[in-house]
């Protein structure tokens, strides 16, 4: 049914995260007009929360690897693009590898990985445990060698979000905190009026982009009956106090091991690398697992000792993602609903990709036609009907 008396926008980006606000960015920026909705405040989700966030495209599935490429271009620009600080710094990933597993997460597999890796752009190279010991000194004794990404580093995630939504709304972006979209209707004539919880309905005559993350799943649910095969966790997050003199030369990736190591603002050691903590489904509340920290300790012992027994500072798992079976996001339009853009399922590592996916999904919405960087995210390889 036709909605009357709403008011109208060309655009409208429904969540305020990092993706959000990056989308929104780049809307405002090639002169669309925009309305940014978080149901909360910025940077309250999976963007928010302690620490820092890495920015790499070492390791990823080759399938994201050409969005992981023009991310790395991004980032280094964005301080100057946006007029605000993101806390970014390259400082280089090594994923160390020990002991072959099932033949893909080994040394044997590890020239391959480099190979799909420098012929999608990103720099790389084997290095073995005598540069690795120059690398990155007191690593265990078994390990034998790394691939290292030098292009790779962190931002801070939370700064991110708002430097990007500050600079969208500099550009005539609105930015609608604790504005929460209950439904989205699609009319006759091709626009989509949101309804939110409170106020005002919205229509946008040009497109709305879902980036509201664990969110999604029930709007679209609501809005068009569309069942998404994701579901949520909450990755544990551990920061310990280095031994004095200890020093991290570069983020530390295991391939055997769930592990990330990273050094924060503080001078703290960051632990993470997807473990996910307790889960509550009702409630939606992540919280600390006793038995994933004493996992994350003893994996970082047994890569890095000098941080055995390290003294344990914050445990945190209070930020839920959704994810995929194949670990790699959906970015697509509702099938029947080519103005309907989403994207989540982010599976815990699509910090990296933000400047690049909030570009692509801008040149779909703006030029009609989906960008090669985005074609392998479809809902369809889910399960979810196909439009094509």
């Amino acid at each position: 049914m036709e909605e009357a008396h709403v008011r109208s926008v060309e655009y409208a980006v429904v969540g305020g995260g990092a993706m959000g606000a990056a989308t929104a960015w780049h809307l405002a920026r090639r002169g669309a007009e925009v309305v940014l909705l978080e149901a909360a405040e910025l940077a309250s989700g999976a963007s928010g929360g302690p620490g820092r966030r890495g920015v790499r495209a070492g390791g990823r599935d080759l399938r994201e690897l050409p969005l992981a490429r023009r991310a790395l271009d991004l980032w280094p620009e964005l301080d100057s693009a946006l007029g605000a600080p993101t806390g970014y710094r390259r400082n280089g990933l090594l994923s160390l590898y020990d002991v072959e597993v099932a033949g893909v997460s080994g040394r044997q597999s590890l020239p391959a990985r480099a190979q799909a890796q420098q012929a999608a752009g990103i720099p790389c190279g084997v290095v073995e445990r005598e540069e690795l010991d120059e690398r990155q000194p007191g690593l265990a004794e078994d390990i034998r060698c790394a691939l290292f990404t030098p292009e790779d580093g962190t931002a801070d995630h939370p700064a991110t979000t708002r430097a990007f939504a500050k600079a969208a709304g500099e550009l005539g972006a609105r930015v609608l905190e604790h504005t929460e979209v209950t439904e989205l209707v699609p009319q006759p004539d091709g626009a989509v009026v949101l309804r939110p919880a409170e106020g005002d309905a919205l229509r946008a005559t040009r497109g709305v982009i879902v980036l509201a993350n664990r969110s999604t799943p029930r709007l679209l649910a609501d809005s068009f009956g569309l069942s998404l095969p994701l579901w949520e966790k909450a990755t544990q997050v551990t920061f310990v106090a280095p031994p004095p003199g200890f020093s991290l030369n570069h983020q530390v990736g295991h391939t055997r091991r769930s592990l990330s190591v990273k050094m924060t603002d503080e001078g703290h050691v960051m632990l993470s690398g997807g473990r996910p903590g307790g889960w509550d489904p009702g409630t939606g509340v992540g919280r600390p697992d006793p038995d994933v920290l004493r996992a994350s300790l003893a994996d970082v012992a047994a890569t890095i000792p000098a941080l055995a027994g390290a003294e344990v500072l914050a445990v945190d798992a209070g930020r839920a993602d959704t994810s995929t079976i194949d670990l790699i996001p959906v970015v697509d339009t509702v099938p029947g609903f080519d103005r309907v853009f989403v994207g989540t399922g982010w599976s815990g590592h699509g910090f990296a990709l933000v400047p690049a996916v909030g570009e692509a999904l801008t040149t779909w919405a703006l030029d009609g036609e989906r960008p090669d960087t985005l074609r392998p995210f479809t809902f369809d390889r889910l399960g979810v009907g196909s439009r094509r």
